[in-house]
């Protein structure tokens, strides 16, 4: 099913929904449903949990970028789909499906390396929600980004309703929820959530440049601020500081921390292989 050439380029020949590519220790998840502005199908969720879990096993892989083609980065789960669920009288086949979502959200969230979304348009729902489970966050200028659940008469499943309101605000959060809106990615880099925003062309170039900046950091080092600040943000003070002082003794013990303190001293640039 896969095929590795020398410049460690995997392909996928049955991927249908995404496209996935790597160069320079980077992996890039595309998005592929224009027609569809790149709503999430179960299809799409088998094949990014697929190419997620590549990432998370190869080692030479140290960061991910996730964006999409045409005029959406992700505009949620395919509607049509759940609407034919529905219709049925059977609810187990849709909540499936979101569980399915949820789960490689935290898939995403959960892997050990640096992720990078590249929010390349309409961002809403889902795609709001995937944003969620990436480090950082980029975006276009013309990006616009909603949740939009409210809208149509469904809610959030993946973290728009419960994670969103820890990096704009509770009242902020509430707005963009119960309003059905999307504002500009400007709003967003106003409110933190966007880290930066870039012109359209220059996007991918920006994300690229940063990606492969990520990349040469040691791999042991930024699995562990992950988890610094992913478990410290739910944390009172003296137990967050604890979790800090733990994770540094045993990054002290490490090839990683030896490595980086001896390439000071020598001058060099340092090669970490994260252990």
């Amino acid at each position: 099913m896969f095929r590795l050439d020398k410049t460690r380029k995997y392909t996928m020949t049955n991927y249908e929904t995404i496209s996935f590519e790597t160069g320079n220790a980077v992996a890039s998840i595309t998005l592929n449903r224009p027609e569809a502005m790149n709503s999430i199908s179960a299809k799409m969720v088998e094949e990014l949990s697929n190419a997620i879990s590549i990432v998370a096993g190869d080692d030479d892989l140290r960061a991910l970028i996730v964006t999409g083609t045409g005029r959406a980065f992700c505009c949620g789960a395919d509607l049509k789909g759940v609407l034919a669920e529905t219709q049925t009288g059977k609810t187990e086949g849709f909540t499936g499906f979101l569980e399915a979502i949820q789960d490689v959200l935290i898939q995403l969230r959960e892997l050990p390396k640096p992720t990078i979304a590249a929010l390349n348009g309409m961002t809403l729902a889902g795609g709001l929600e995937m944003a969620i489970a990436c480090d950082i966050v980029l975006a276009a200028r013309s990006a616009r980004i909603g949740d939009s659940h409210s809208n149509f008469g469904v809610l959030p499943g993946g973290g728009g309703g419960t994670i969103l309101p820890r990096f704009i605000g509770e009242k902020k959060a509430n707005l963009l929820l119960f309003s059905g809106d999307n504002w500009p990615a400007e709003e967003f880099e106003k409110m933190g959530f966007v880290s930066a925003v870039h012109d359209d062309d220059a996007l991918l170039d920006e994300a690229r440049k940063l990606a492969e900046k990520l990349a040469q950091k040691s791999p042991l080092v930024l699995a562990r601020m992950k988890e610094m600040v992913d478990q410290g943000a739910r944390l009172d003070t003296r137990d967050a500081l604890a979790l800090e002082s733990r994770l540094l003794d045993e990054h002290a013990q490490s090839a990683d921390f030896l490595e980086g303190l001896s390439a000071f001293a020598e001058k060099r640039a340092p090669k970490y292989t994260g252990t």
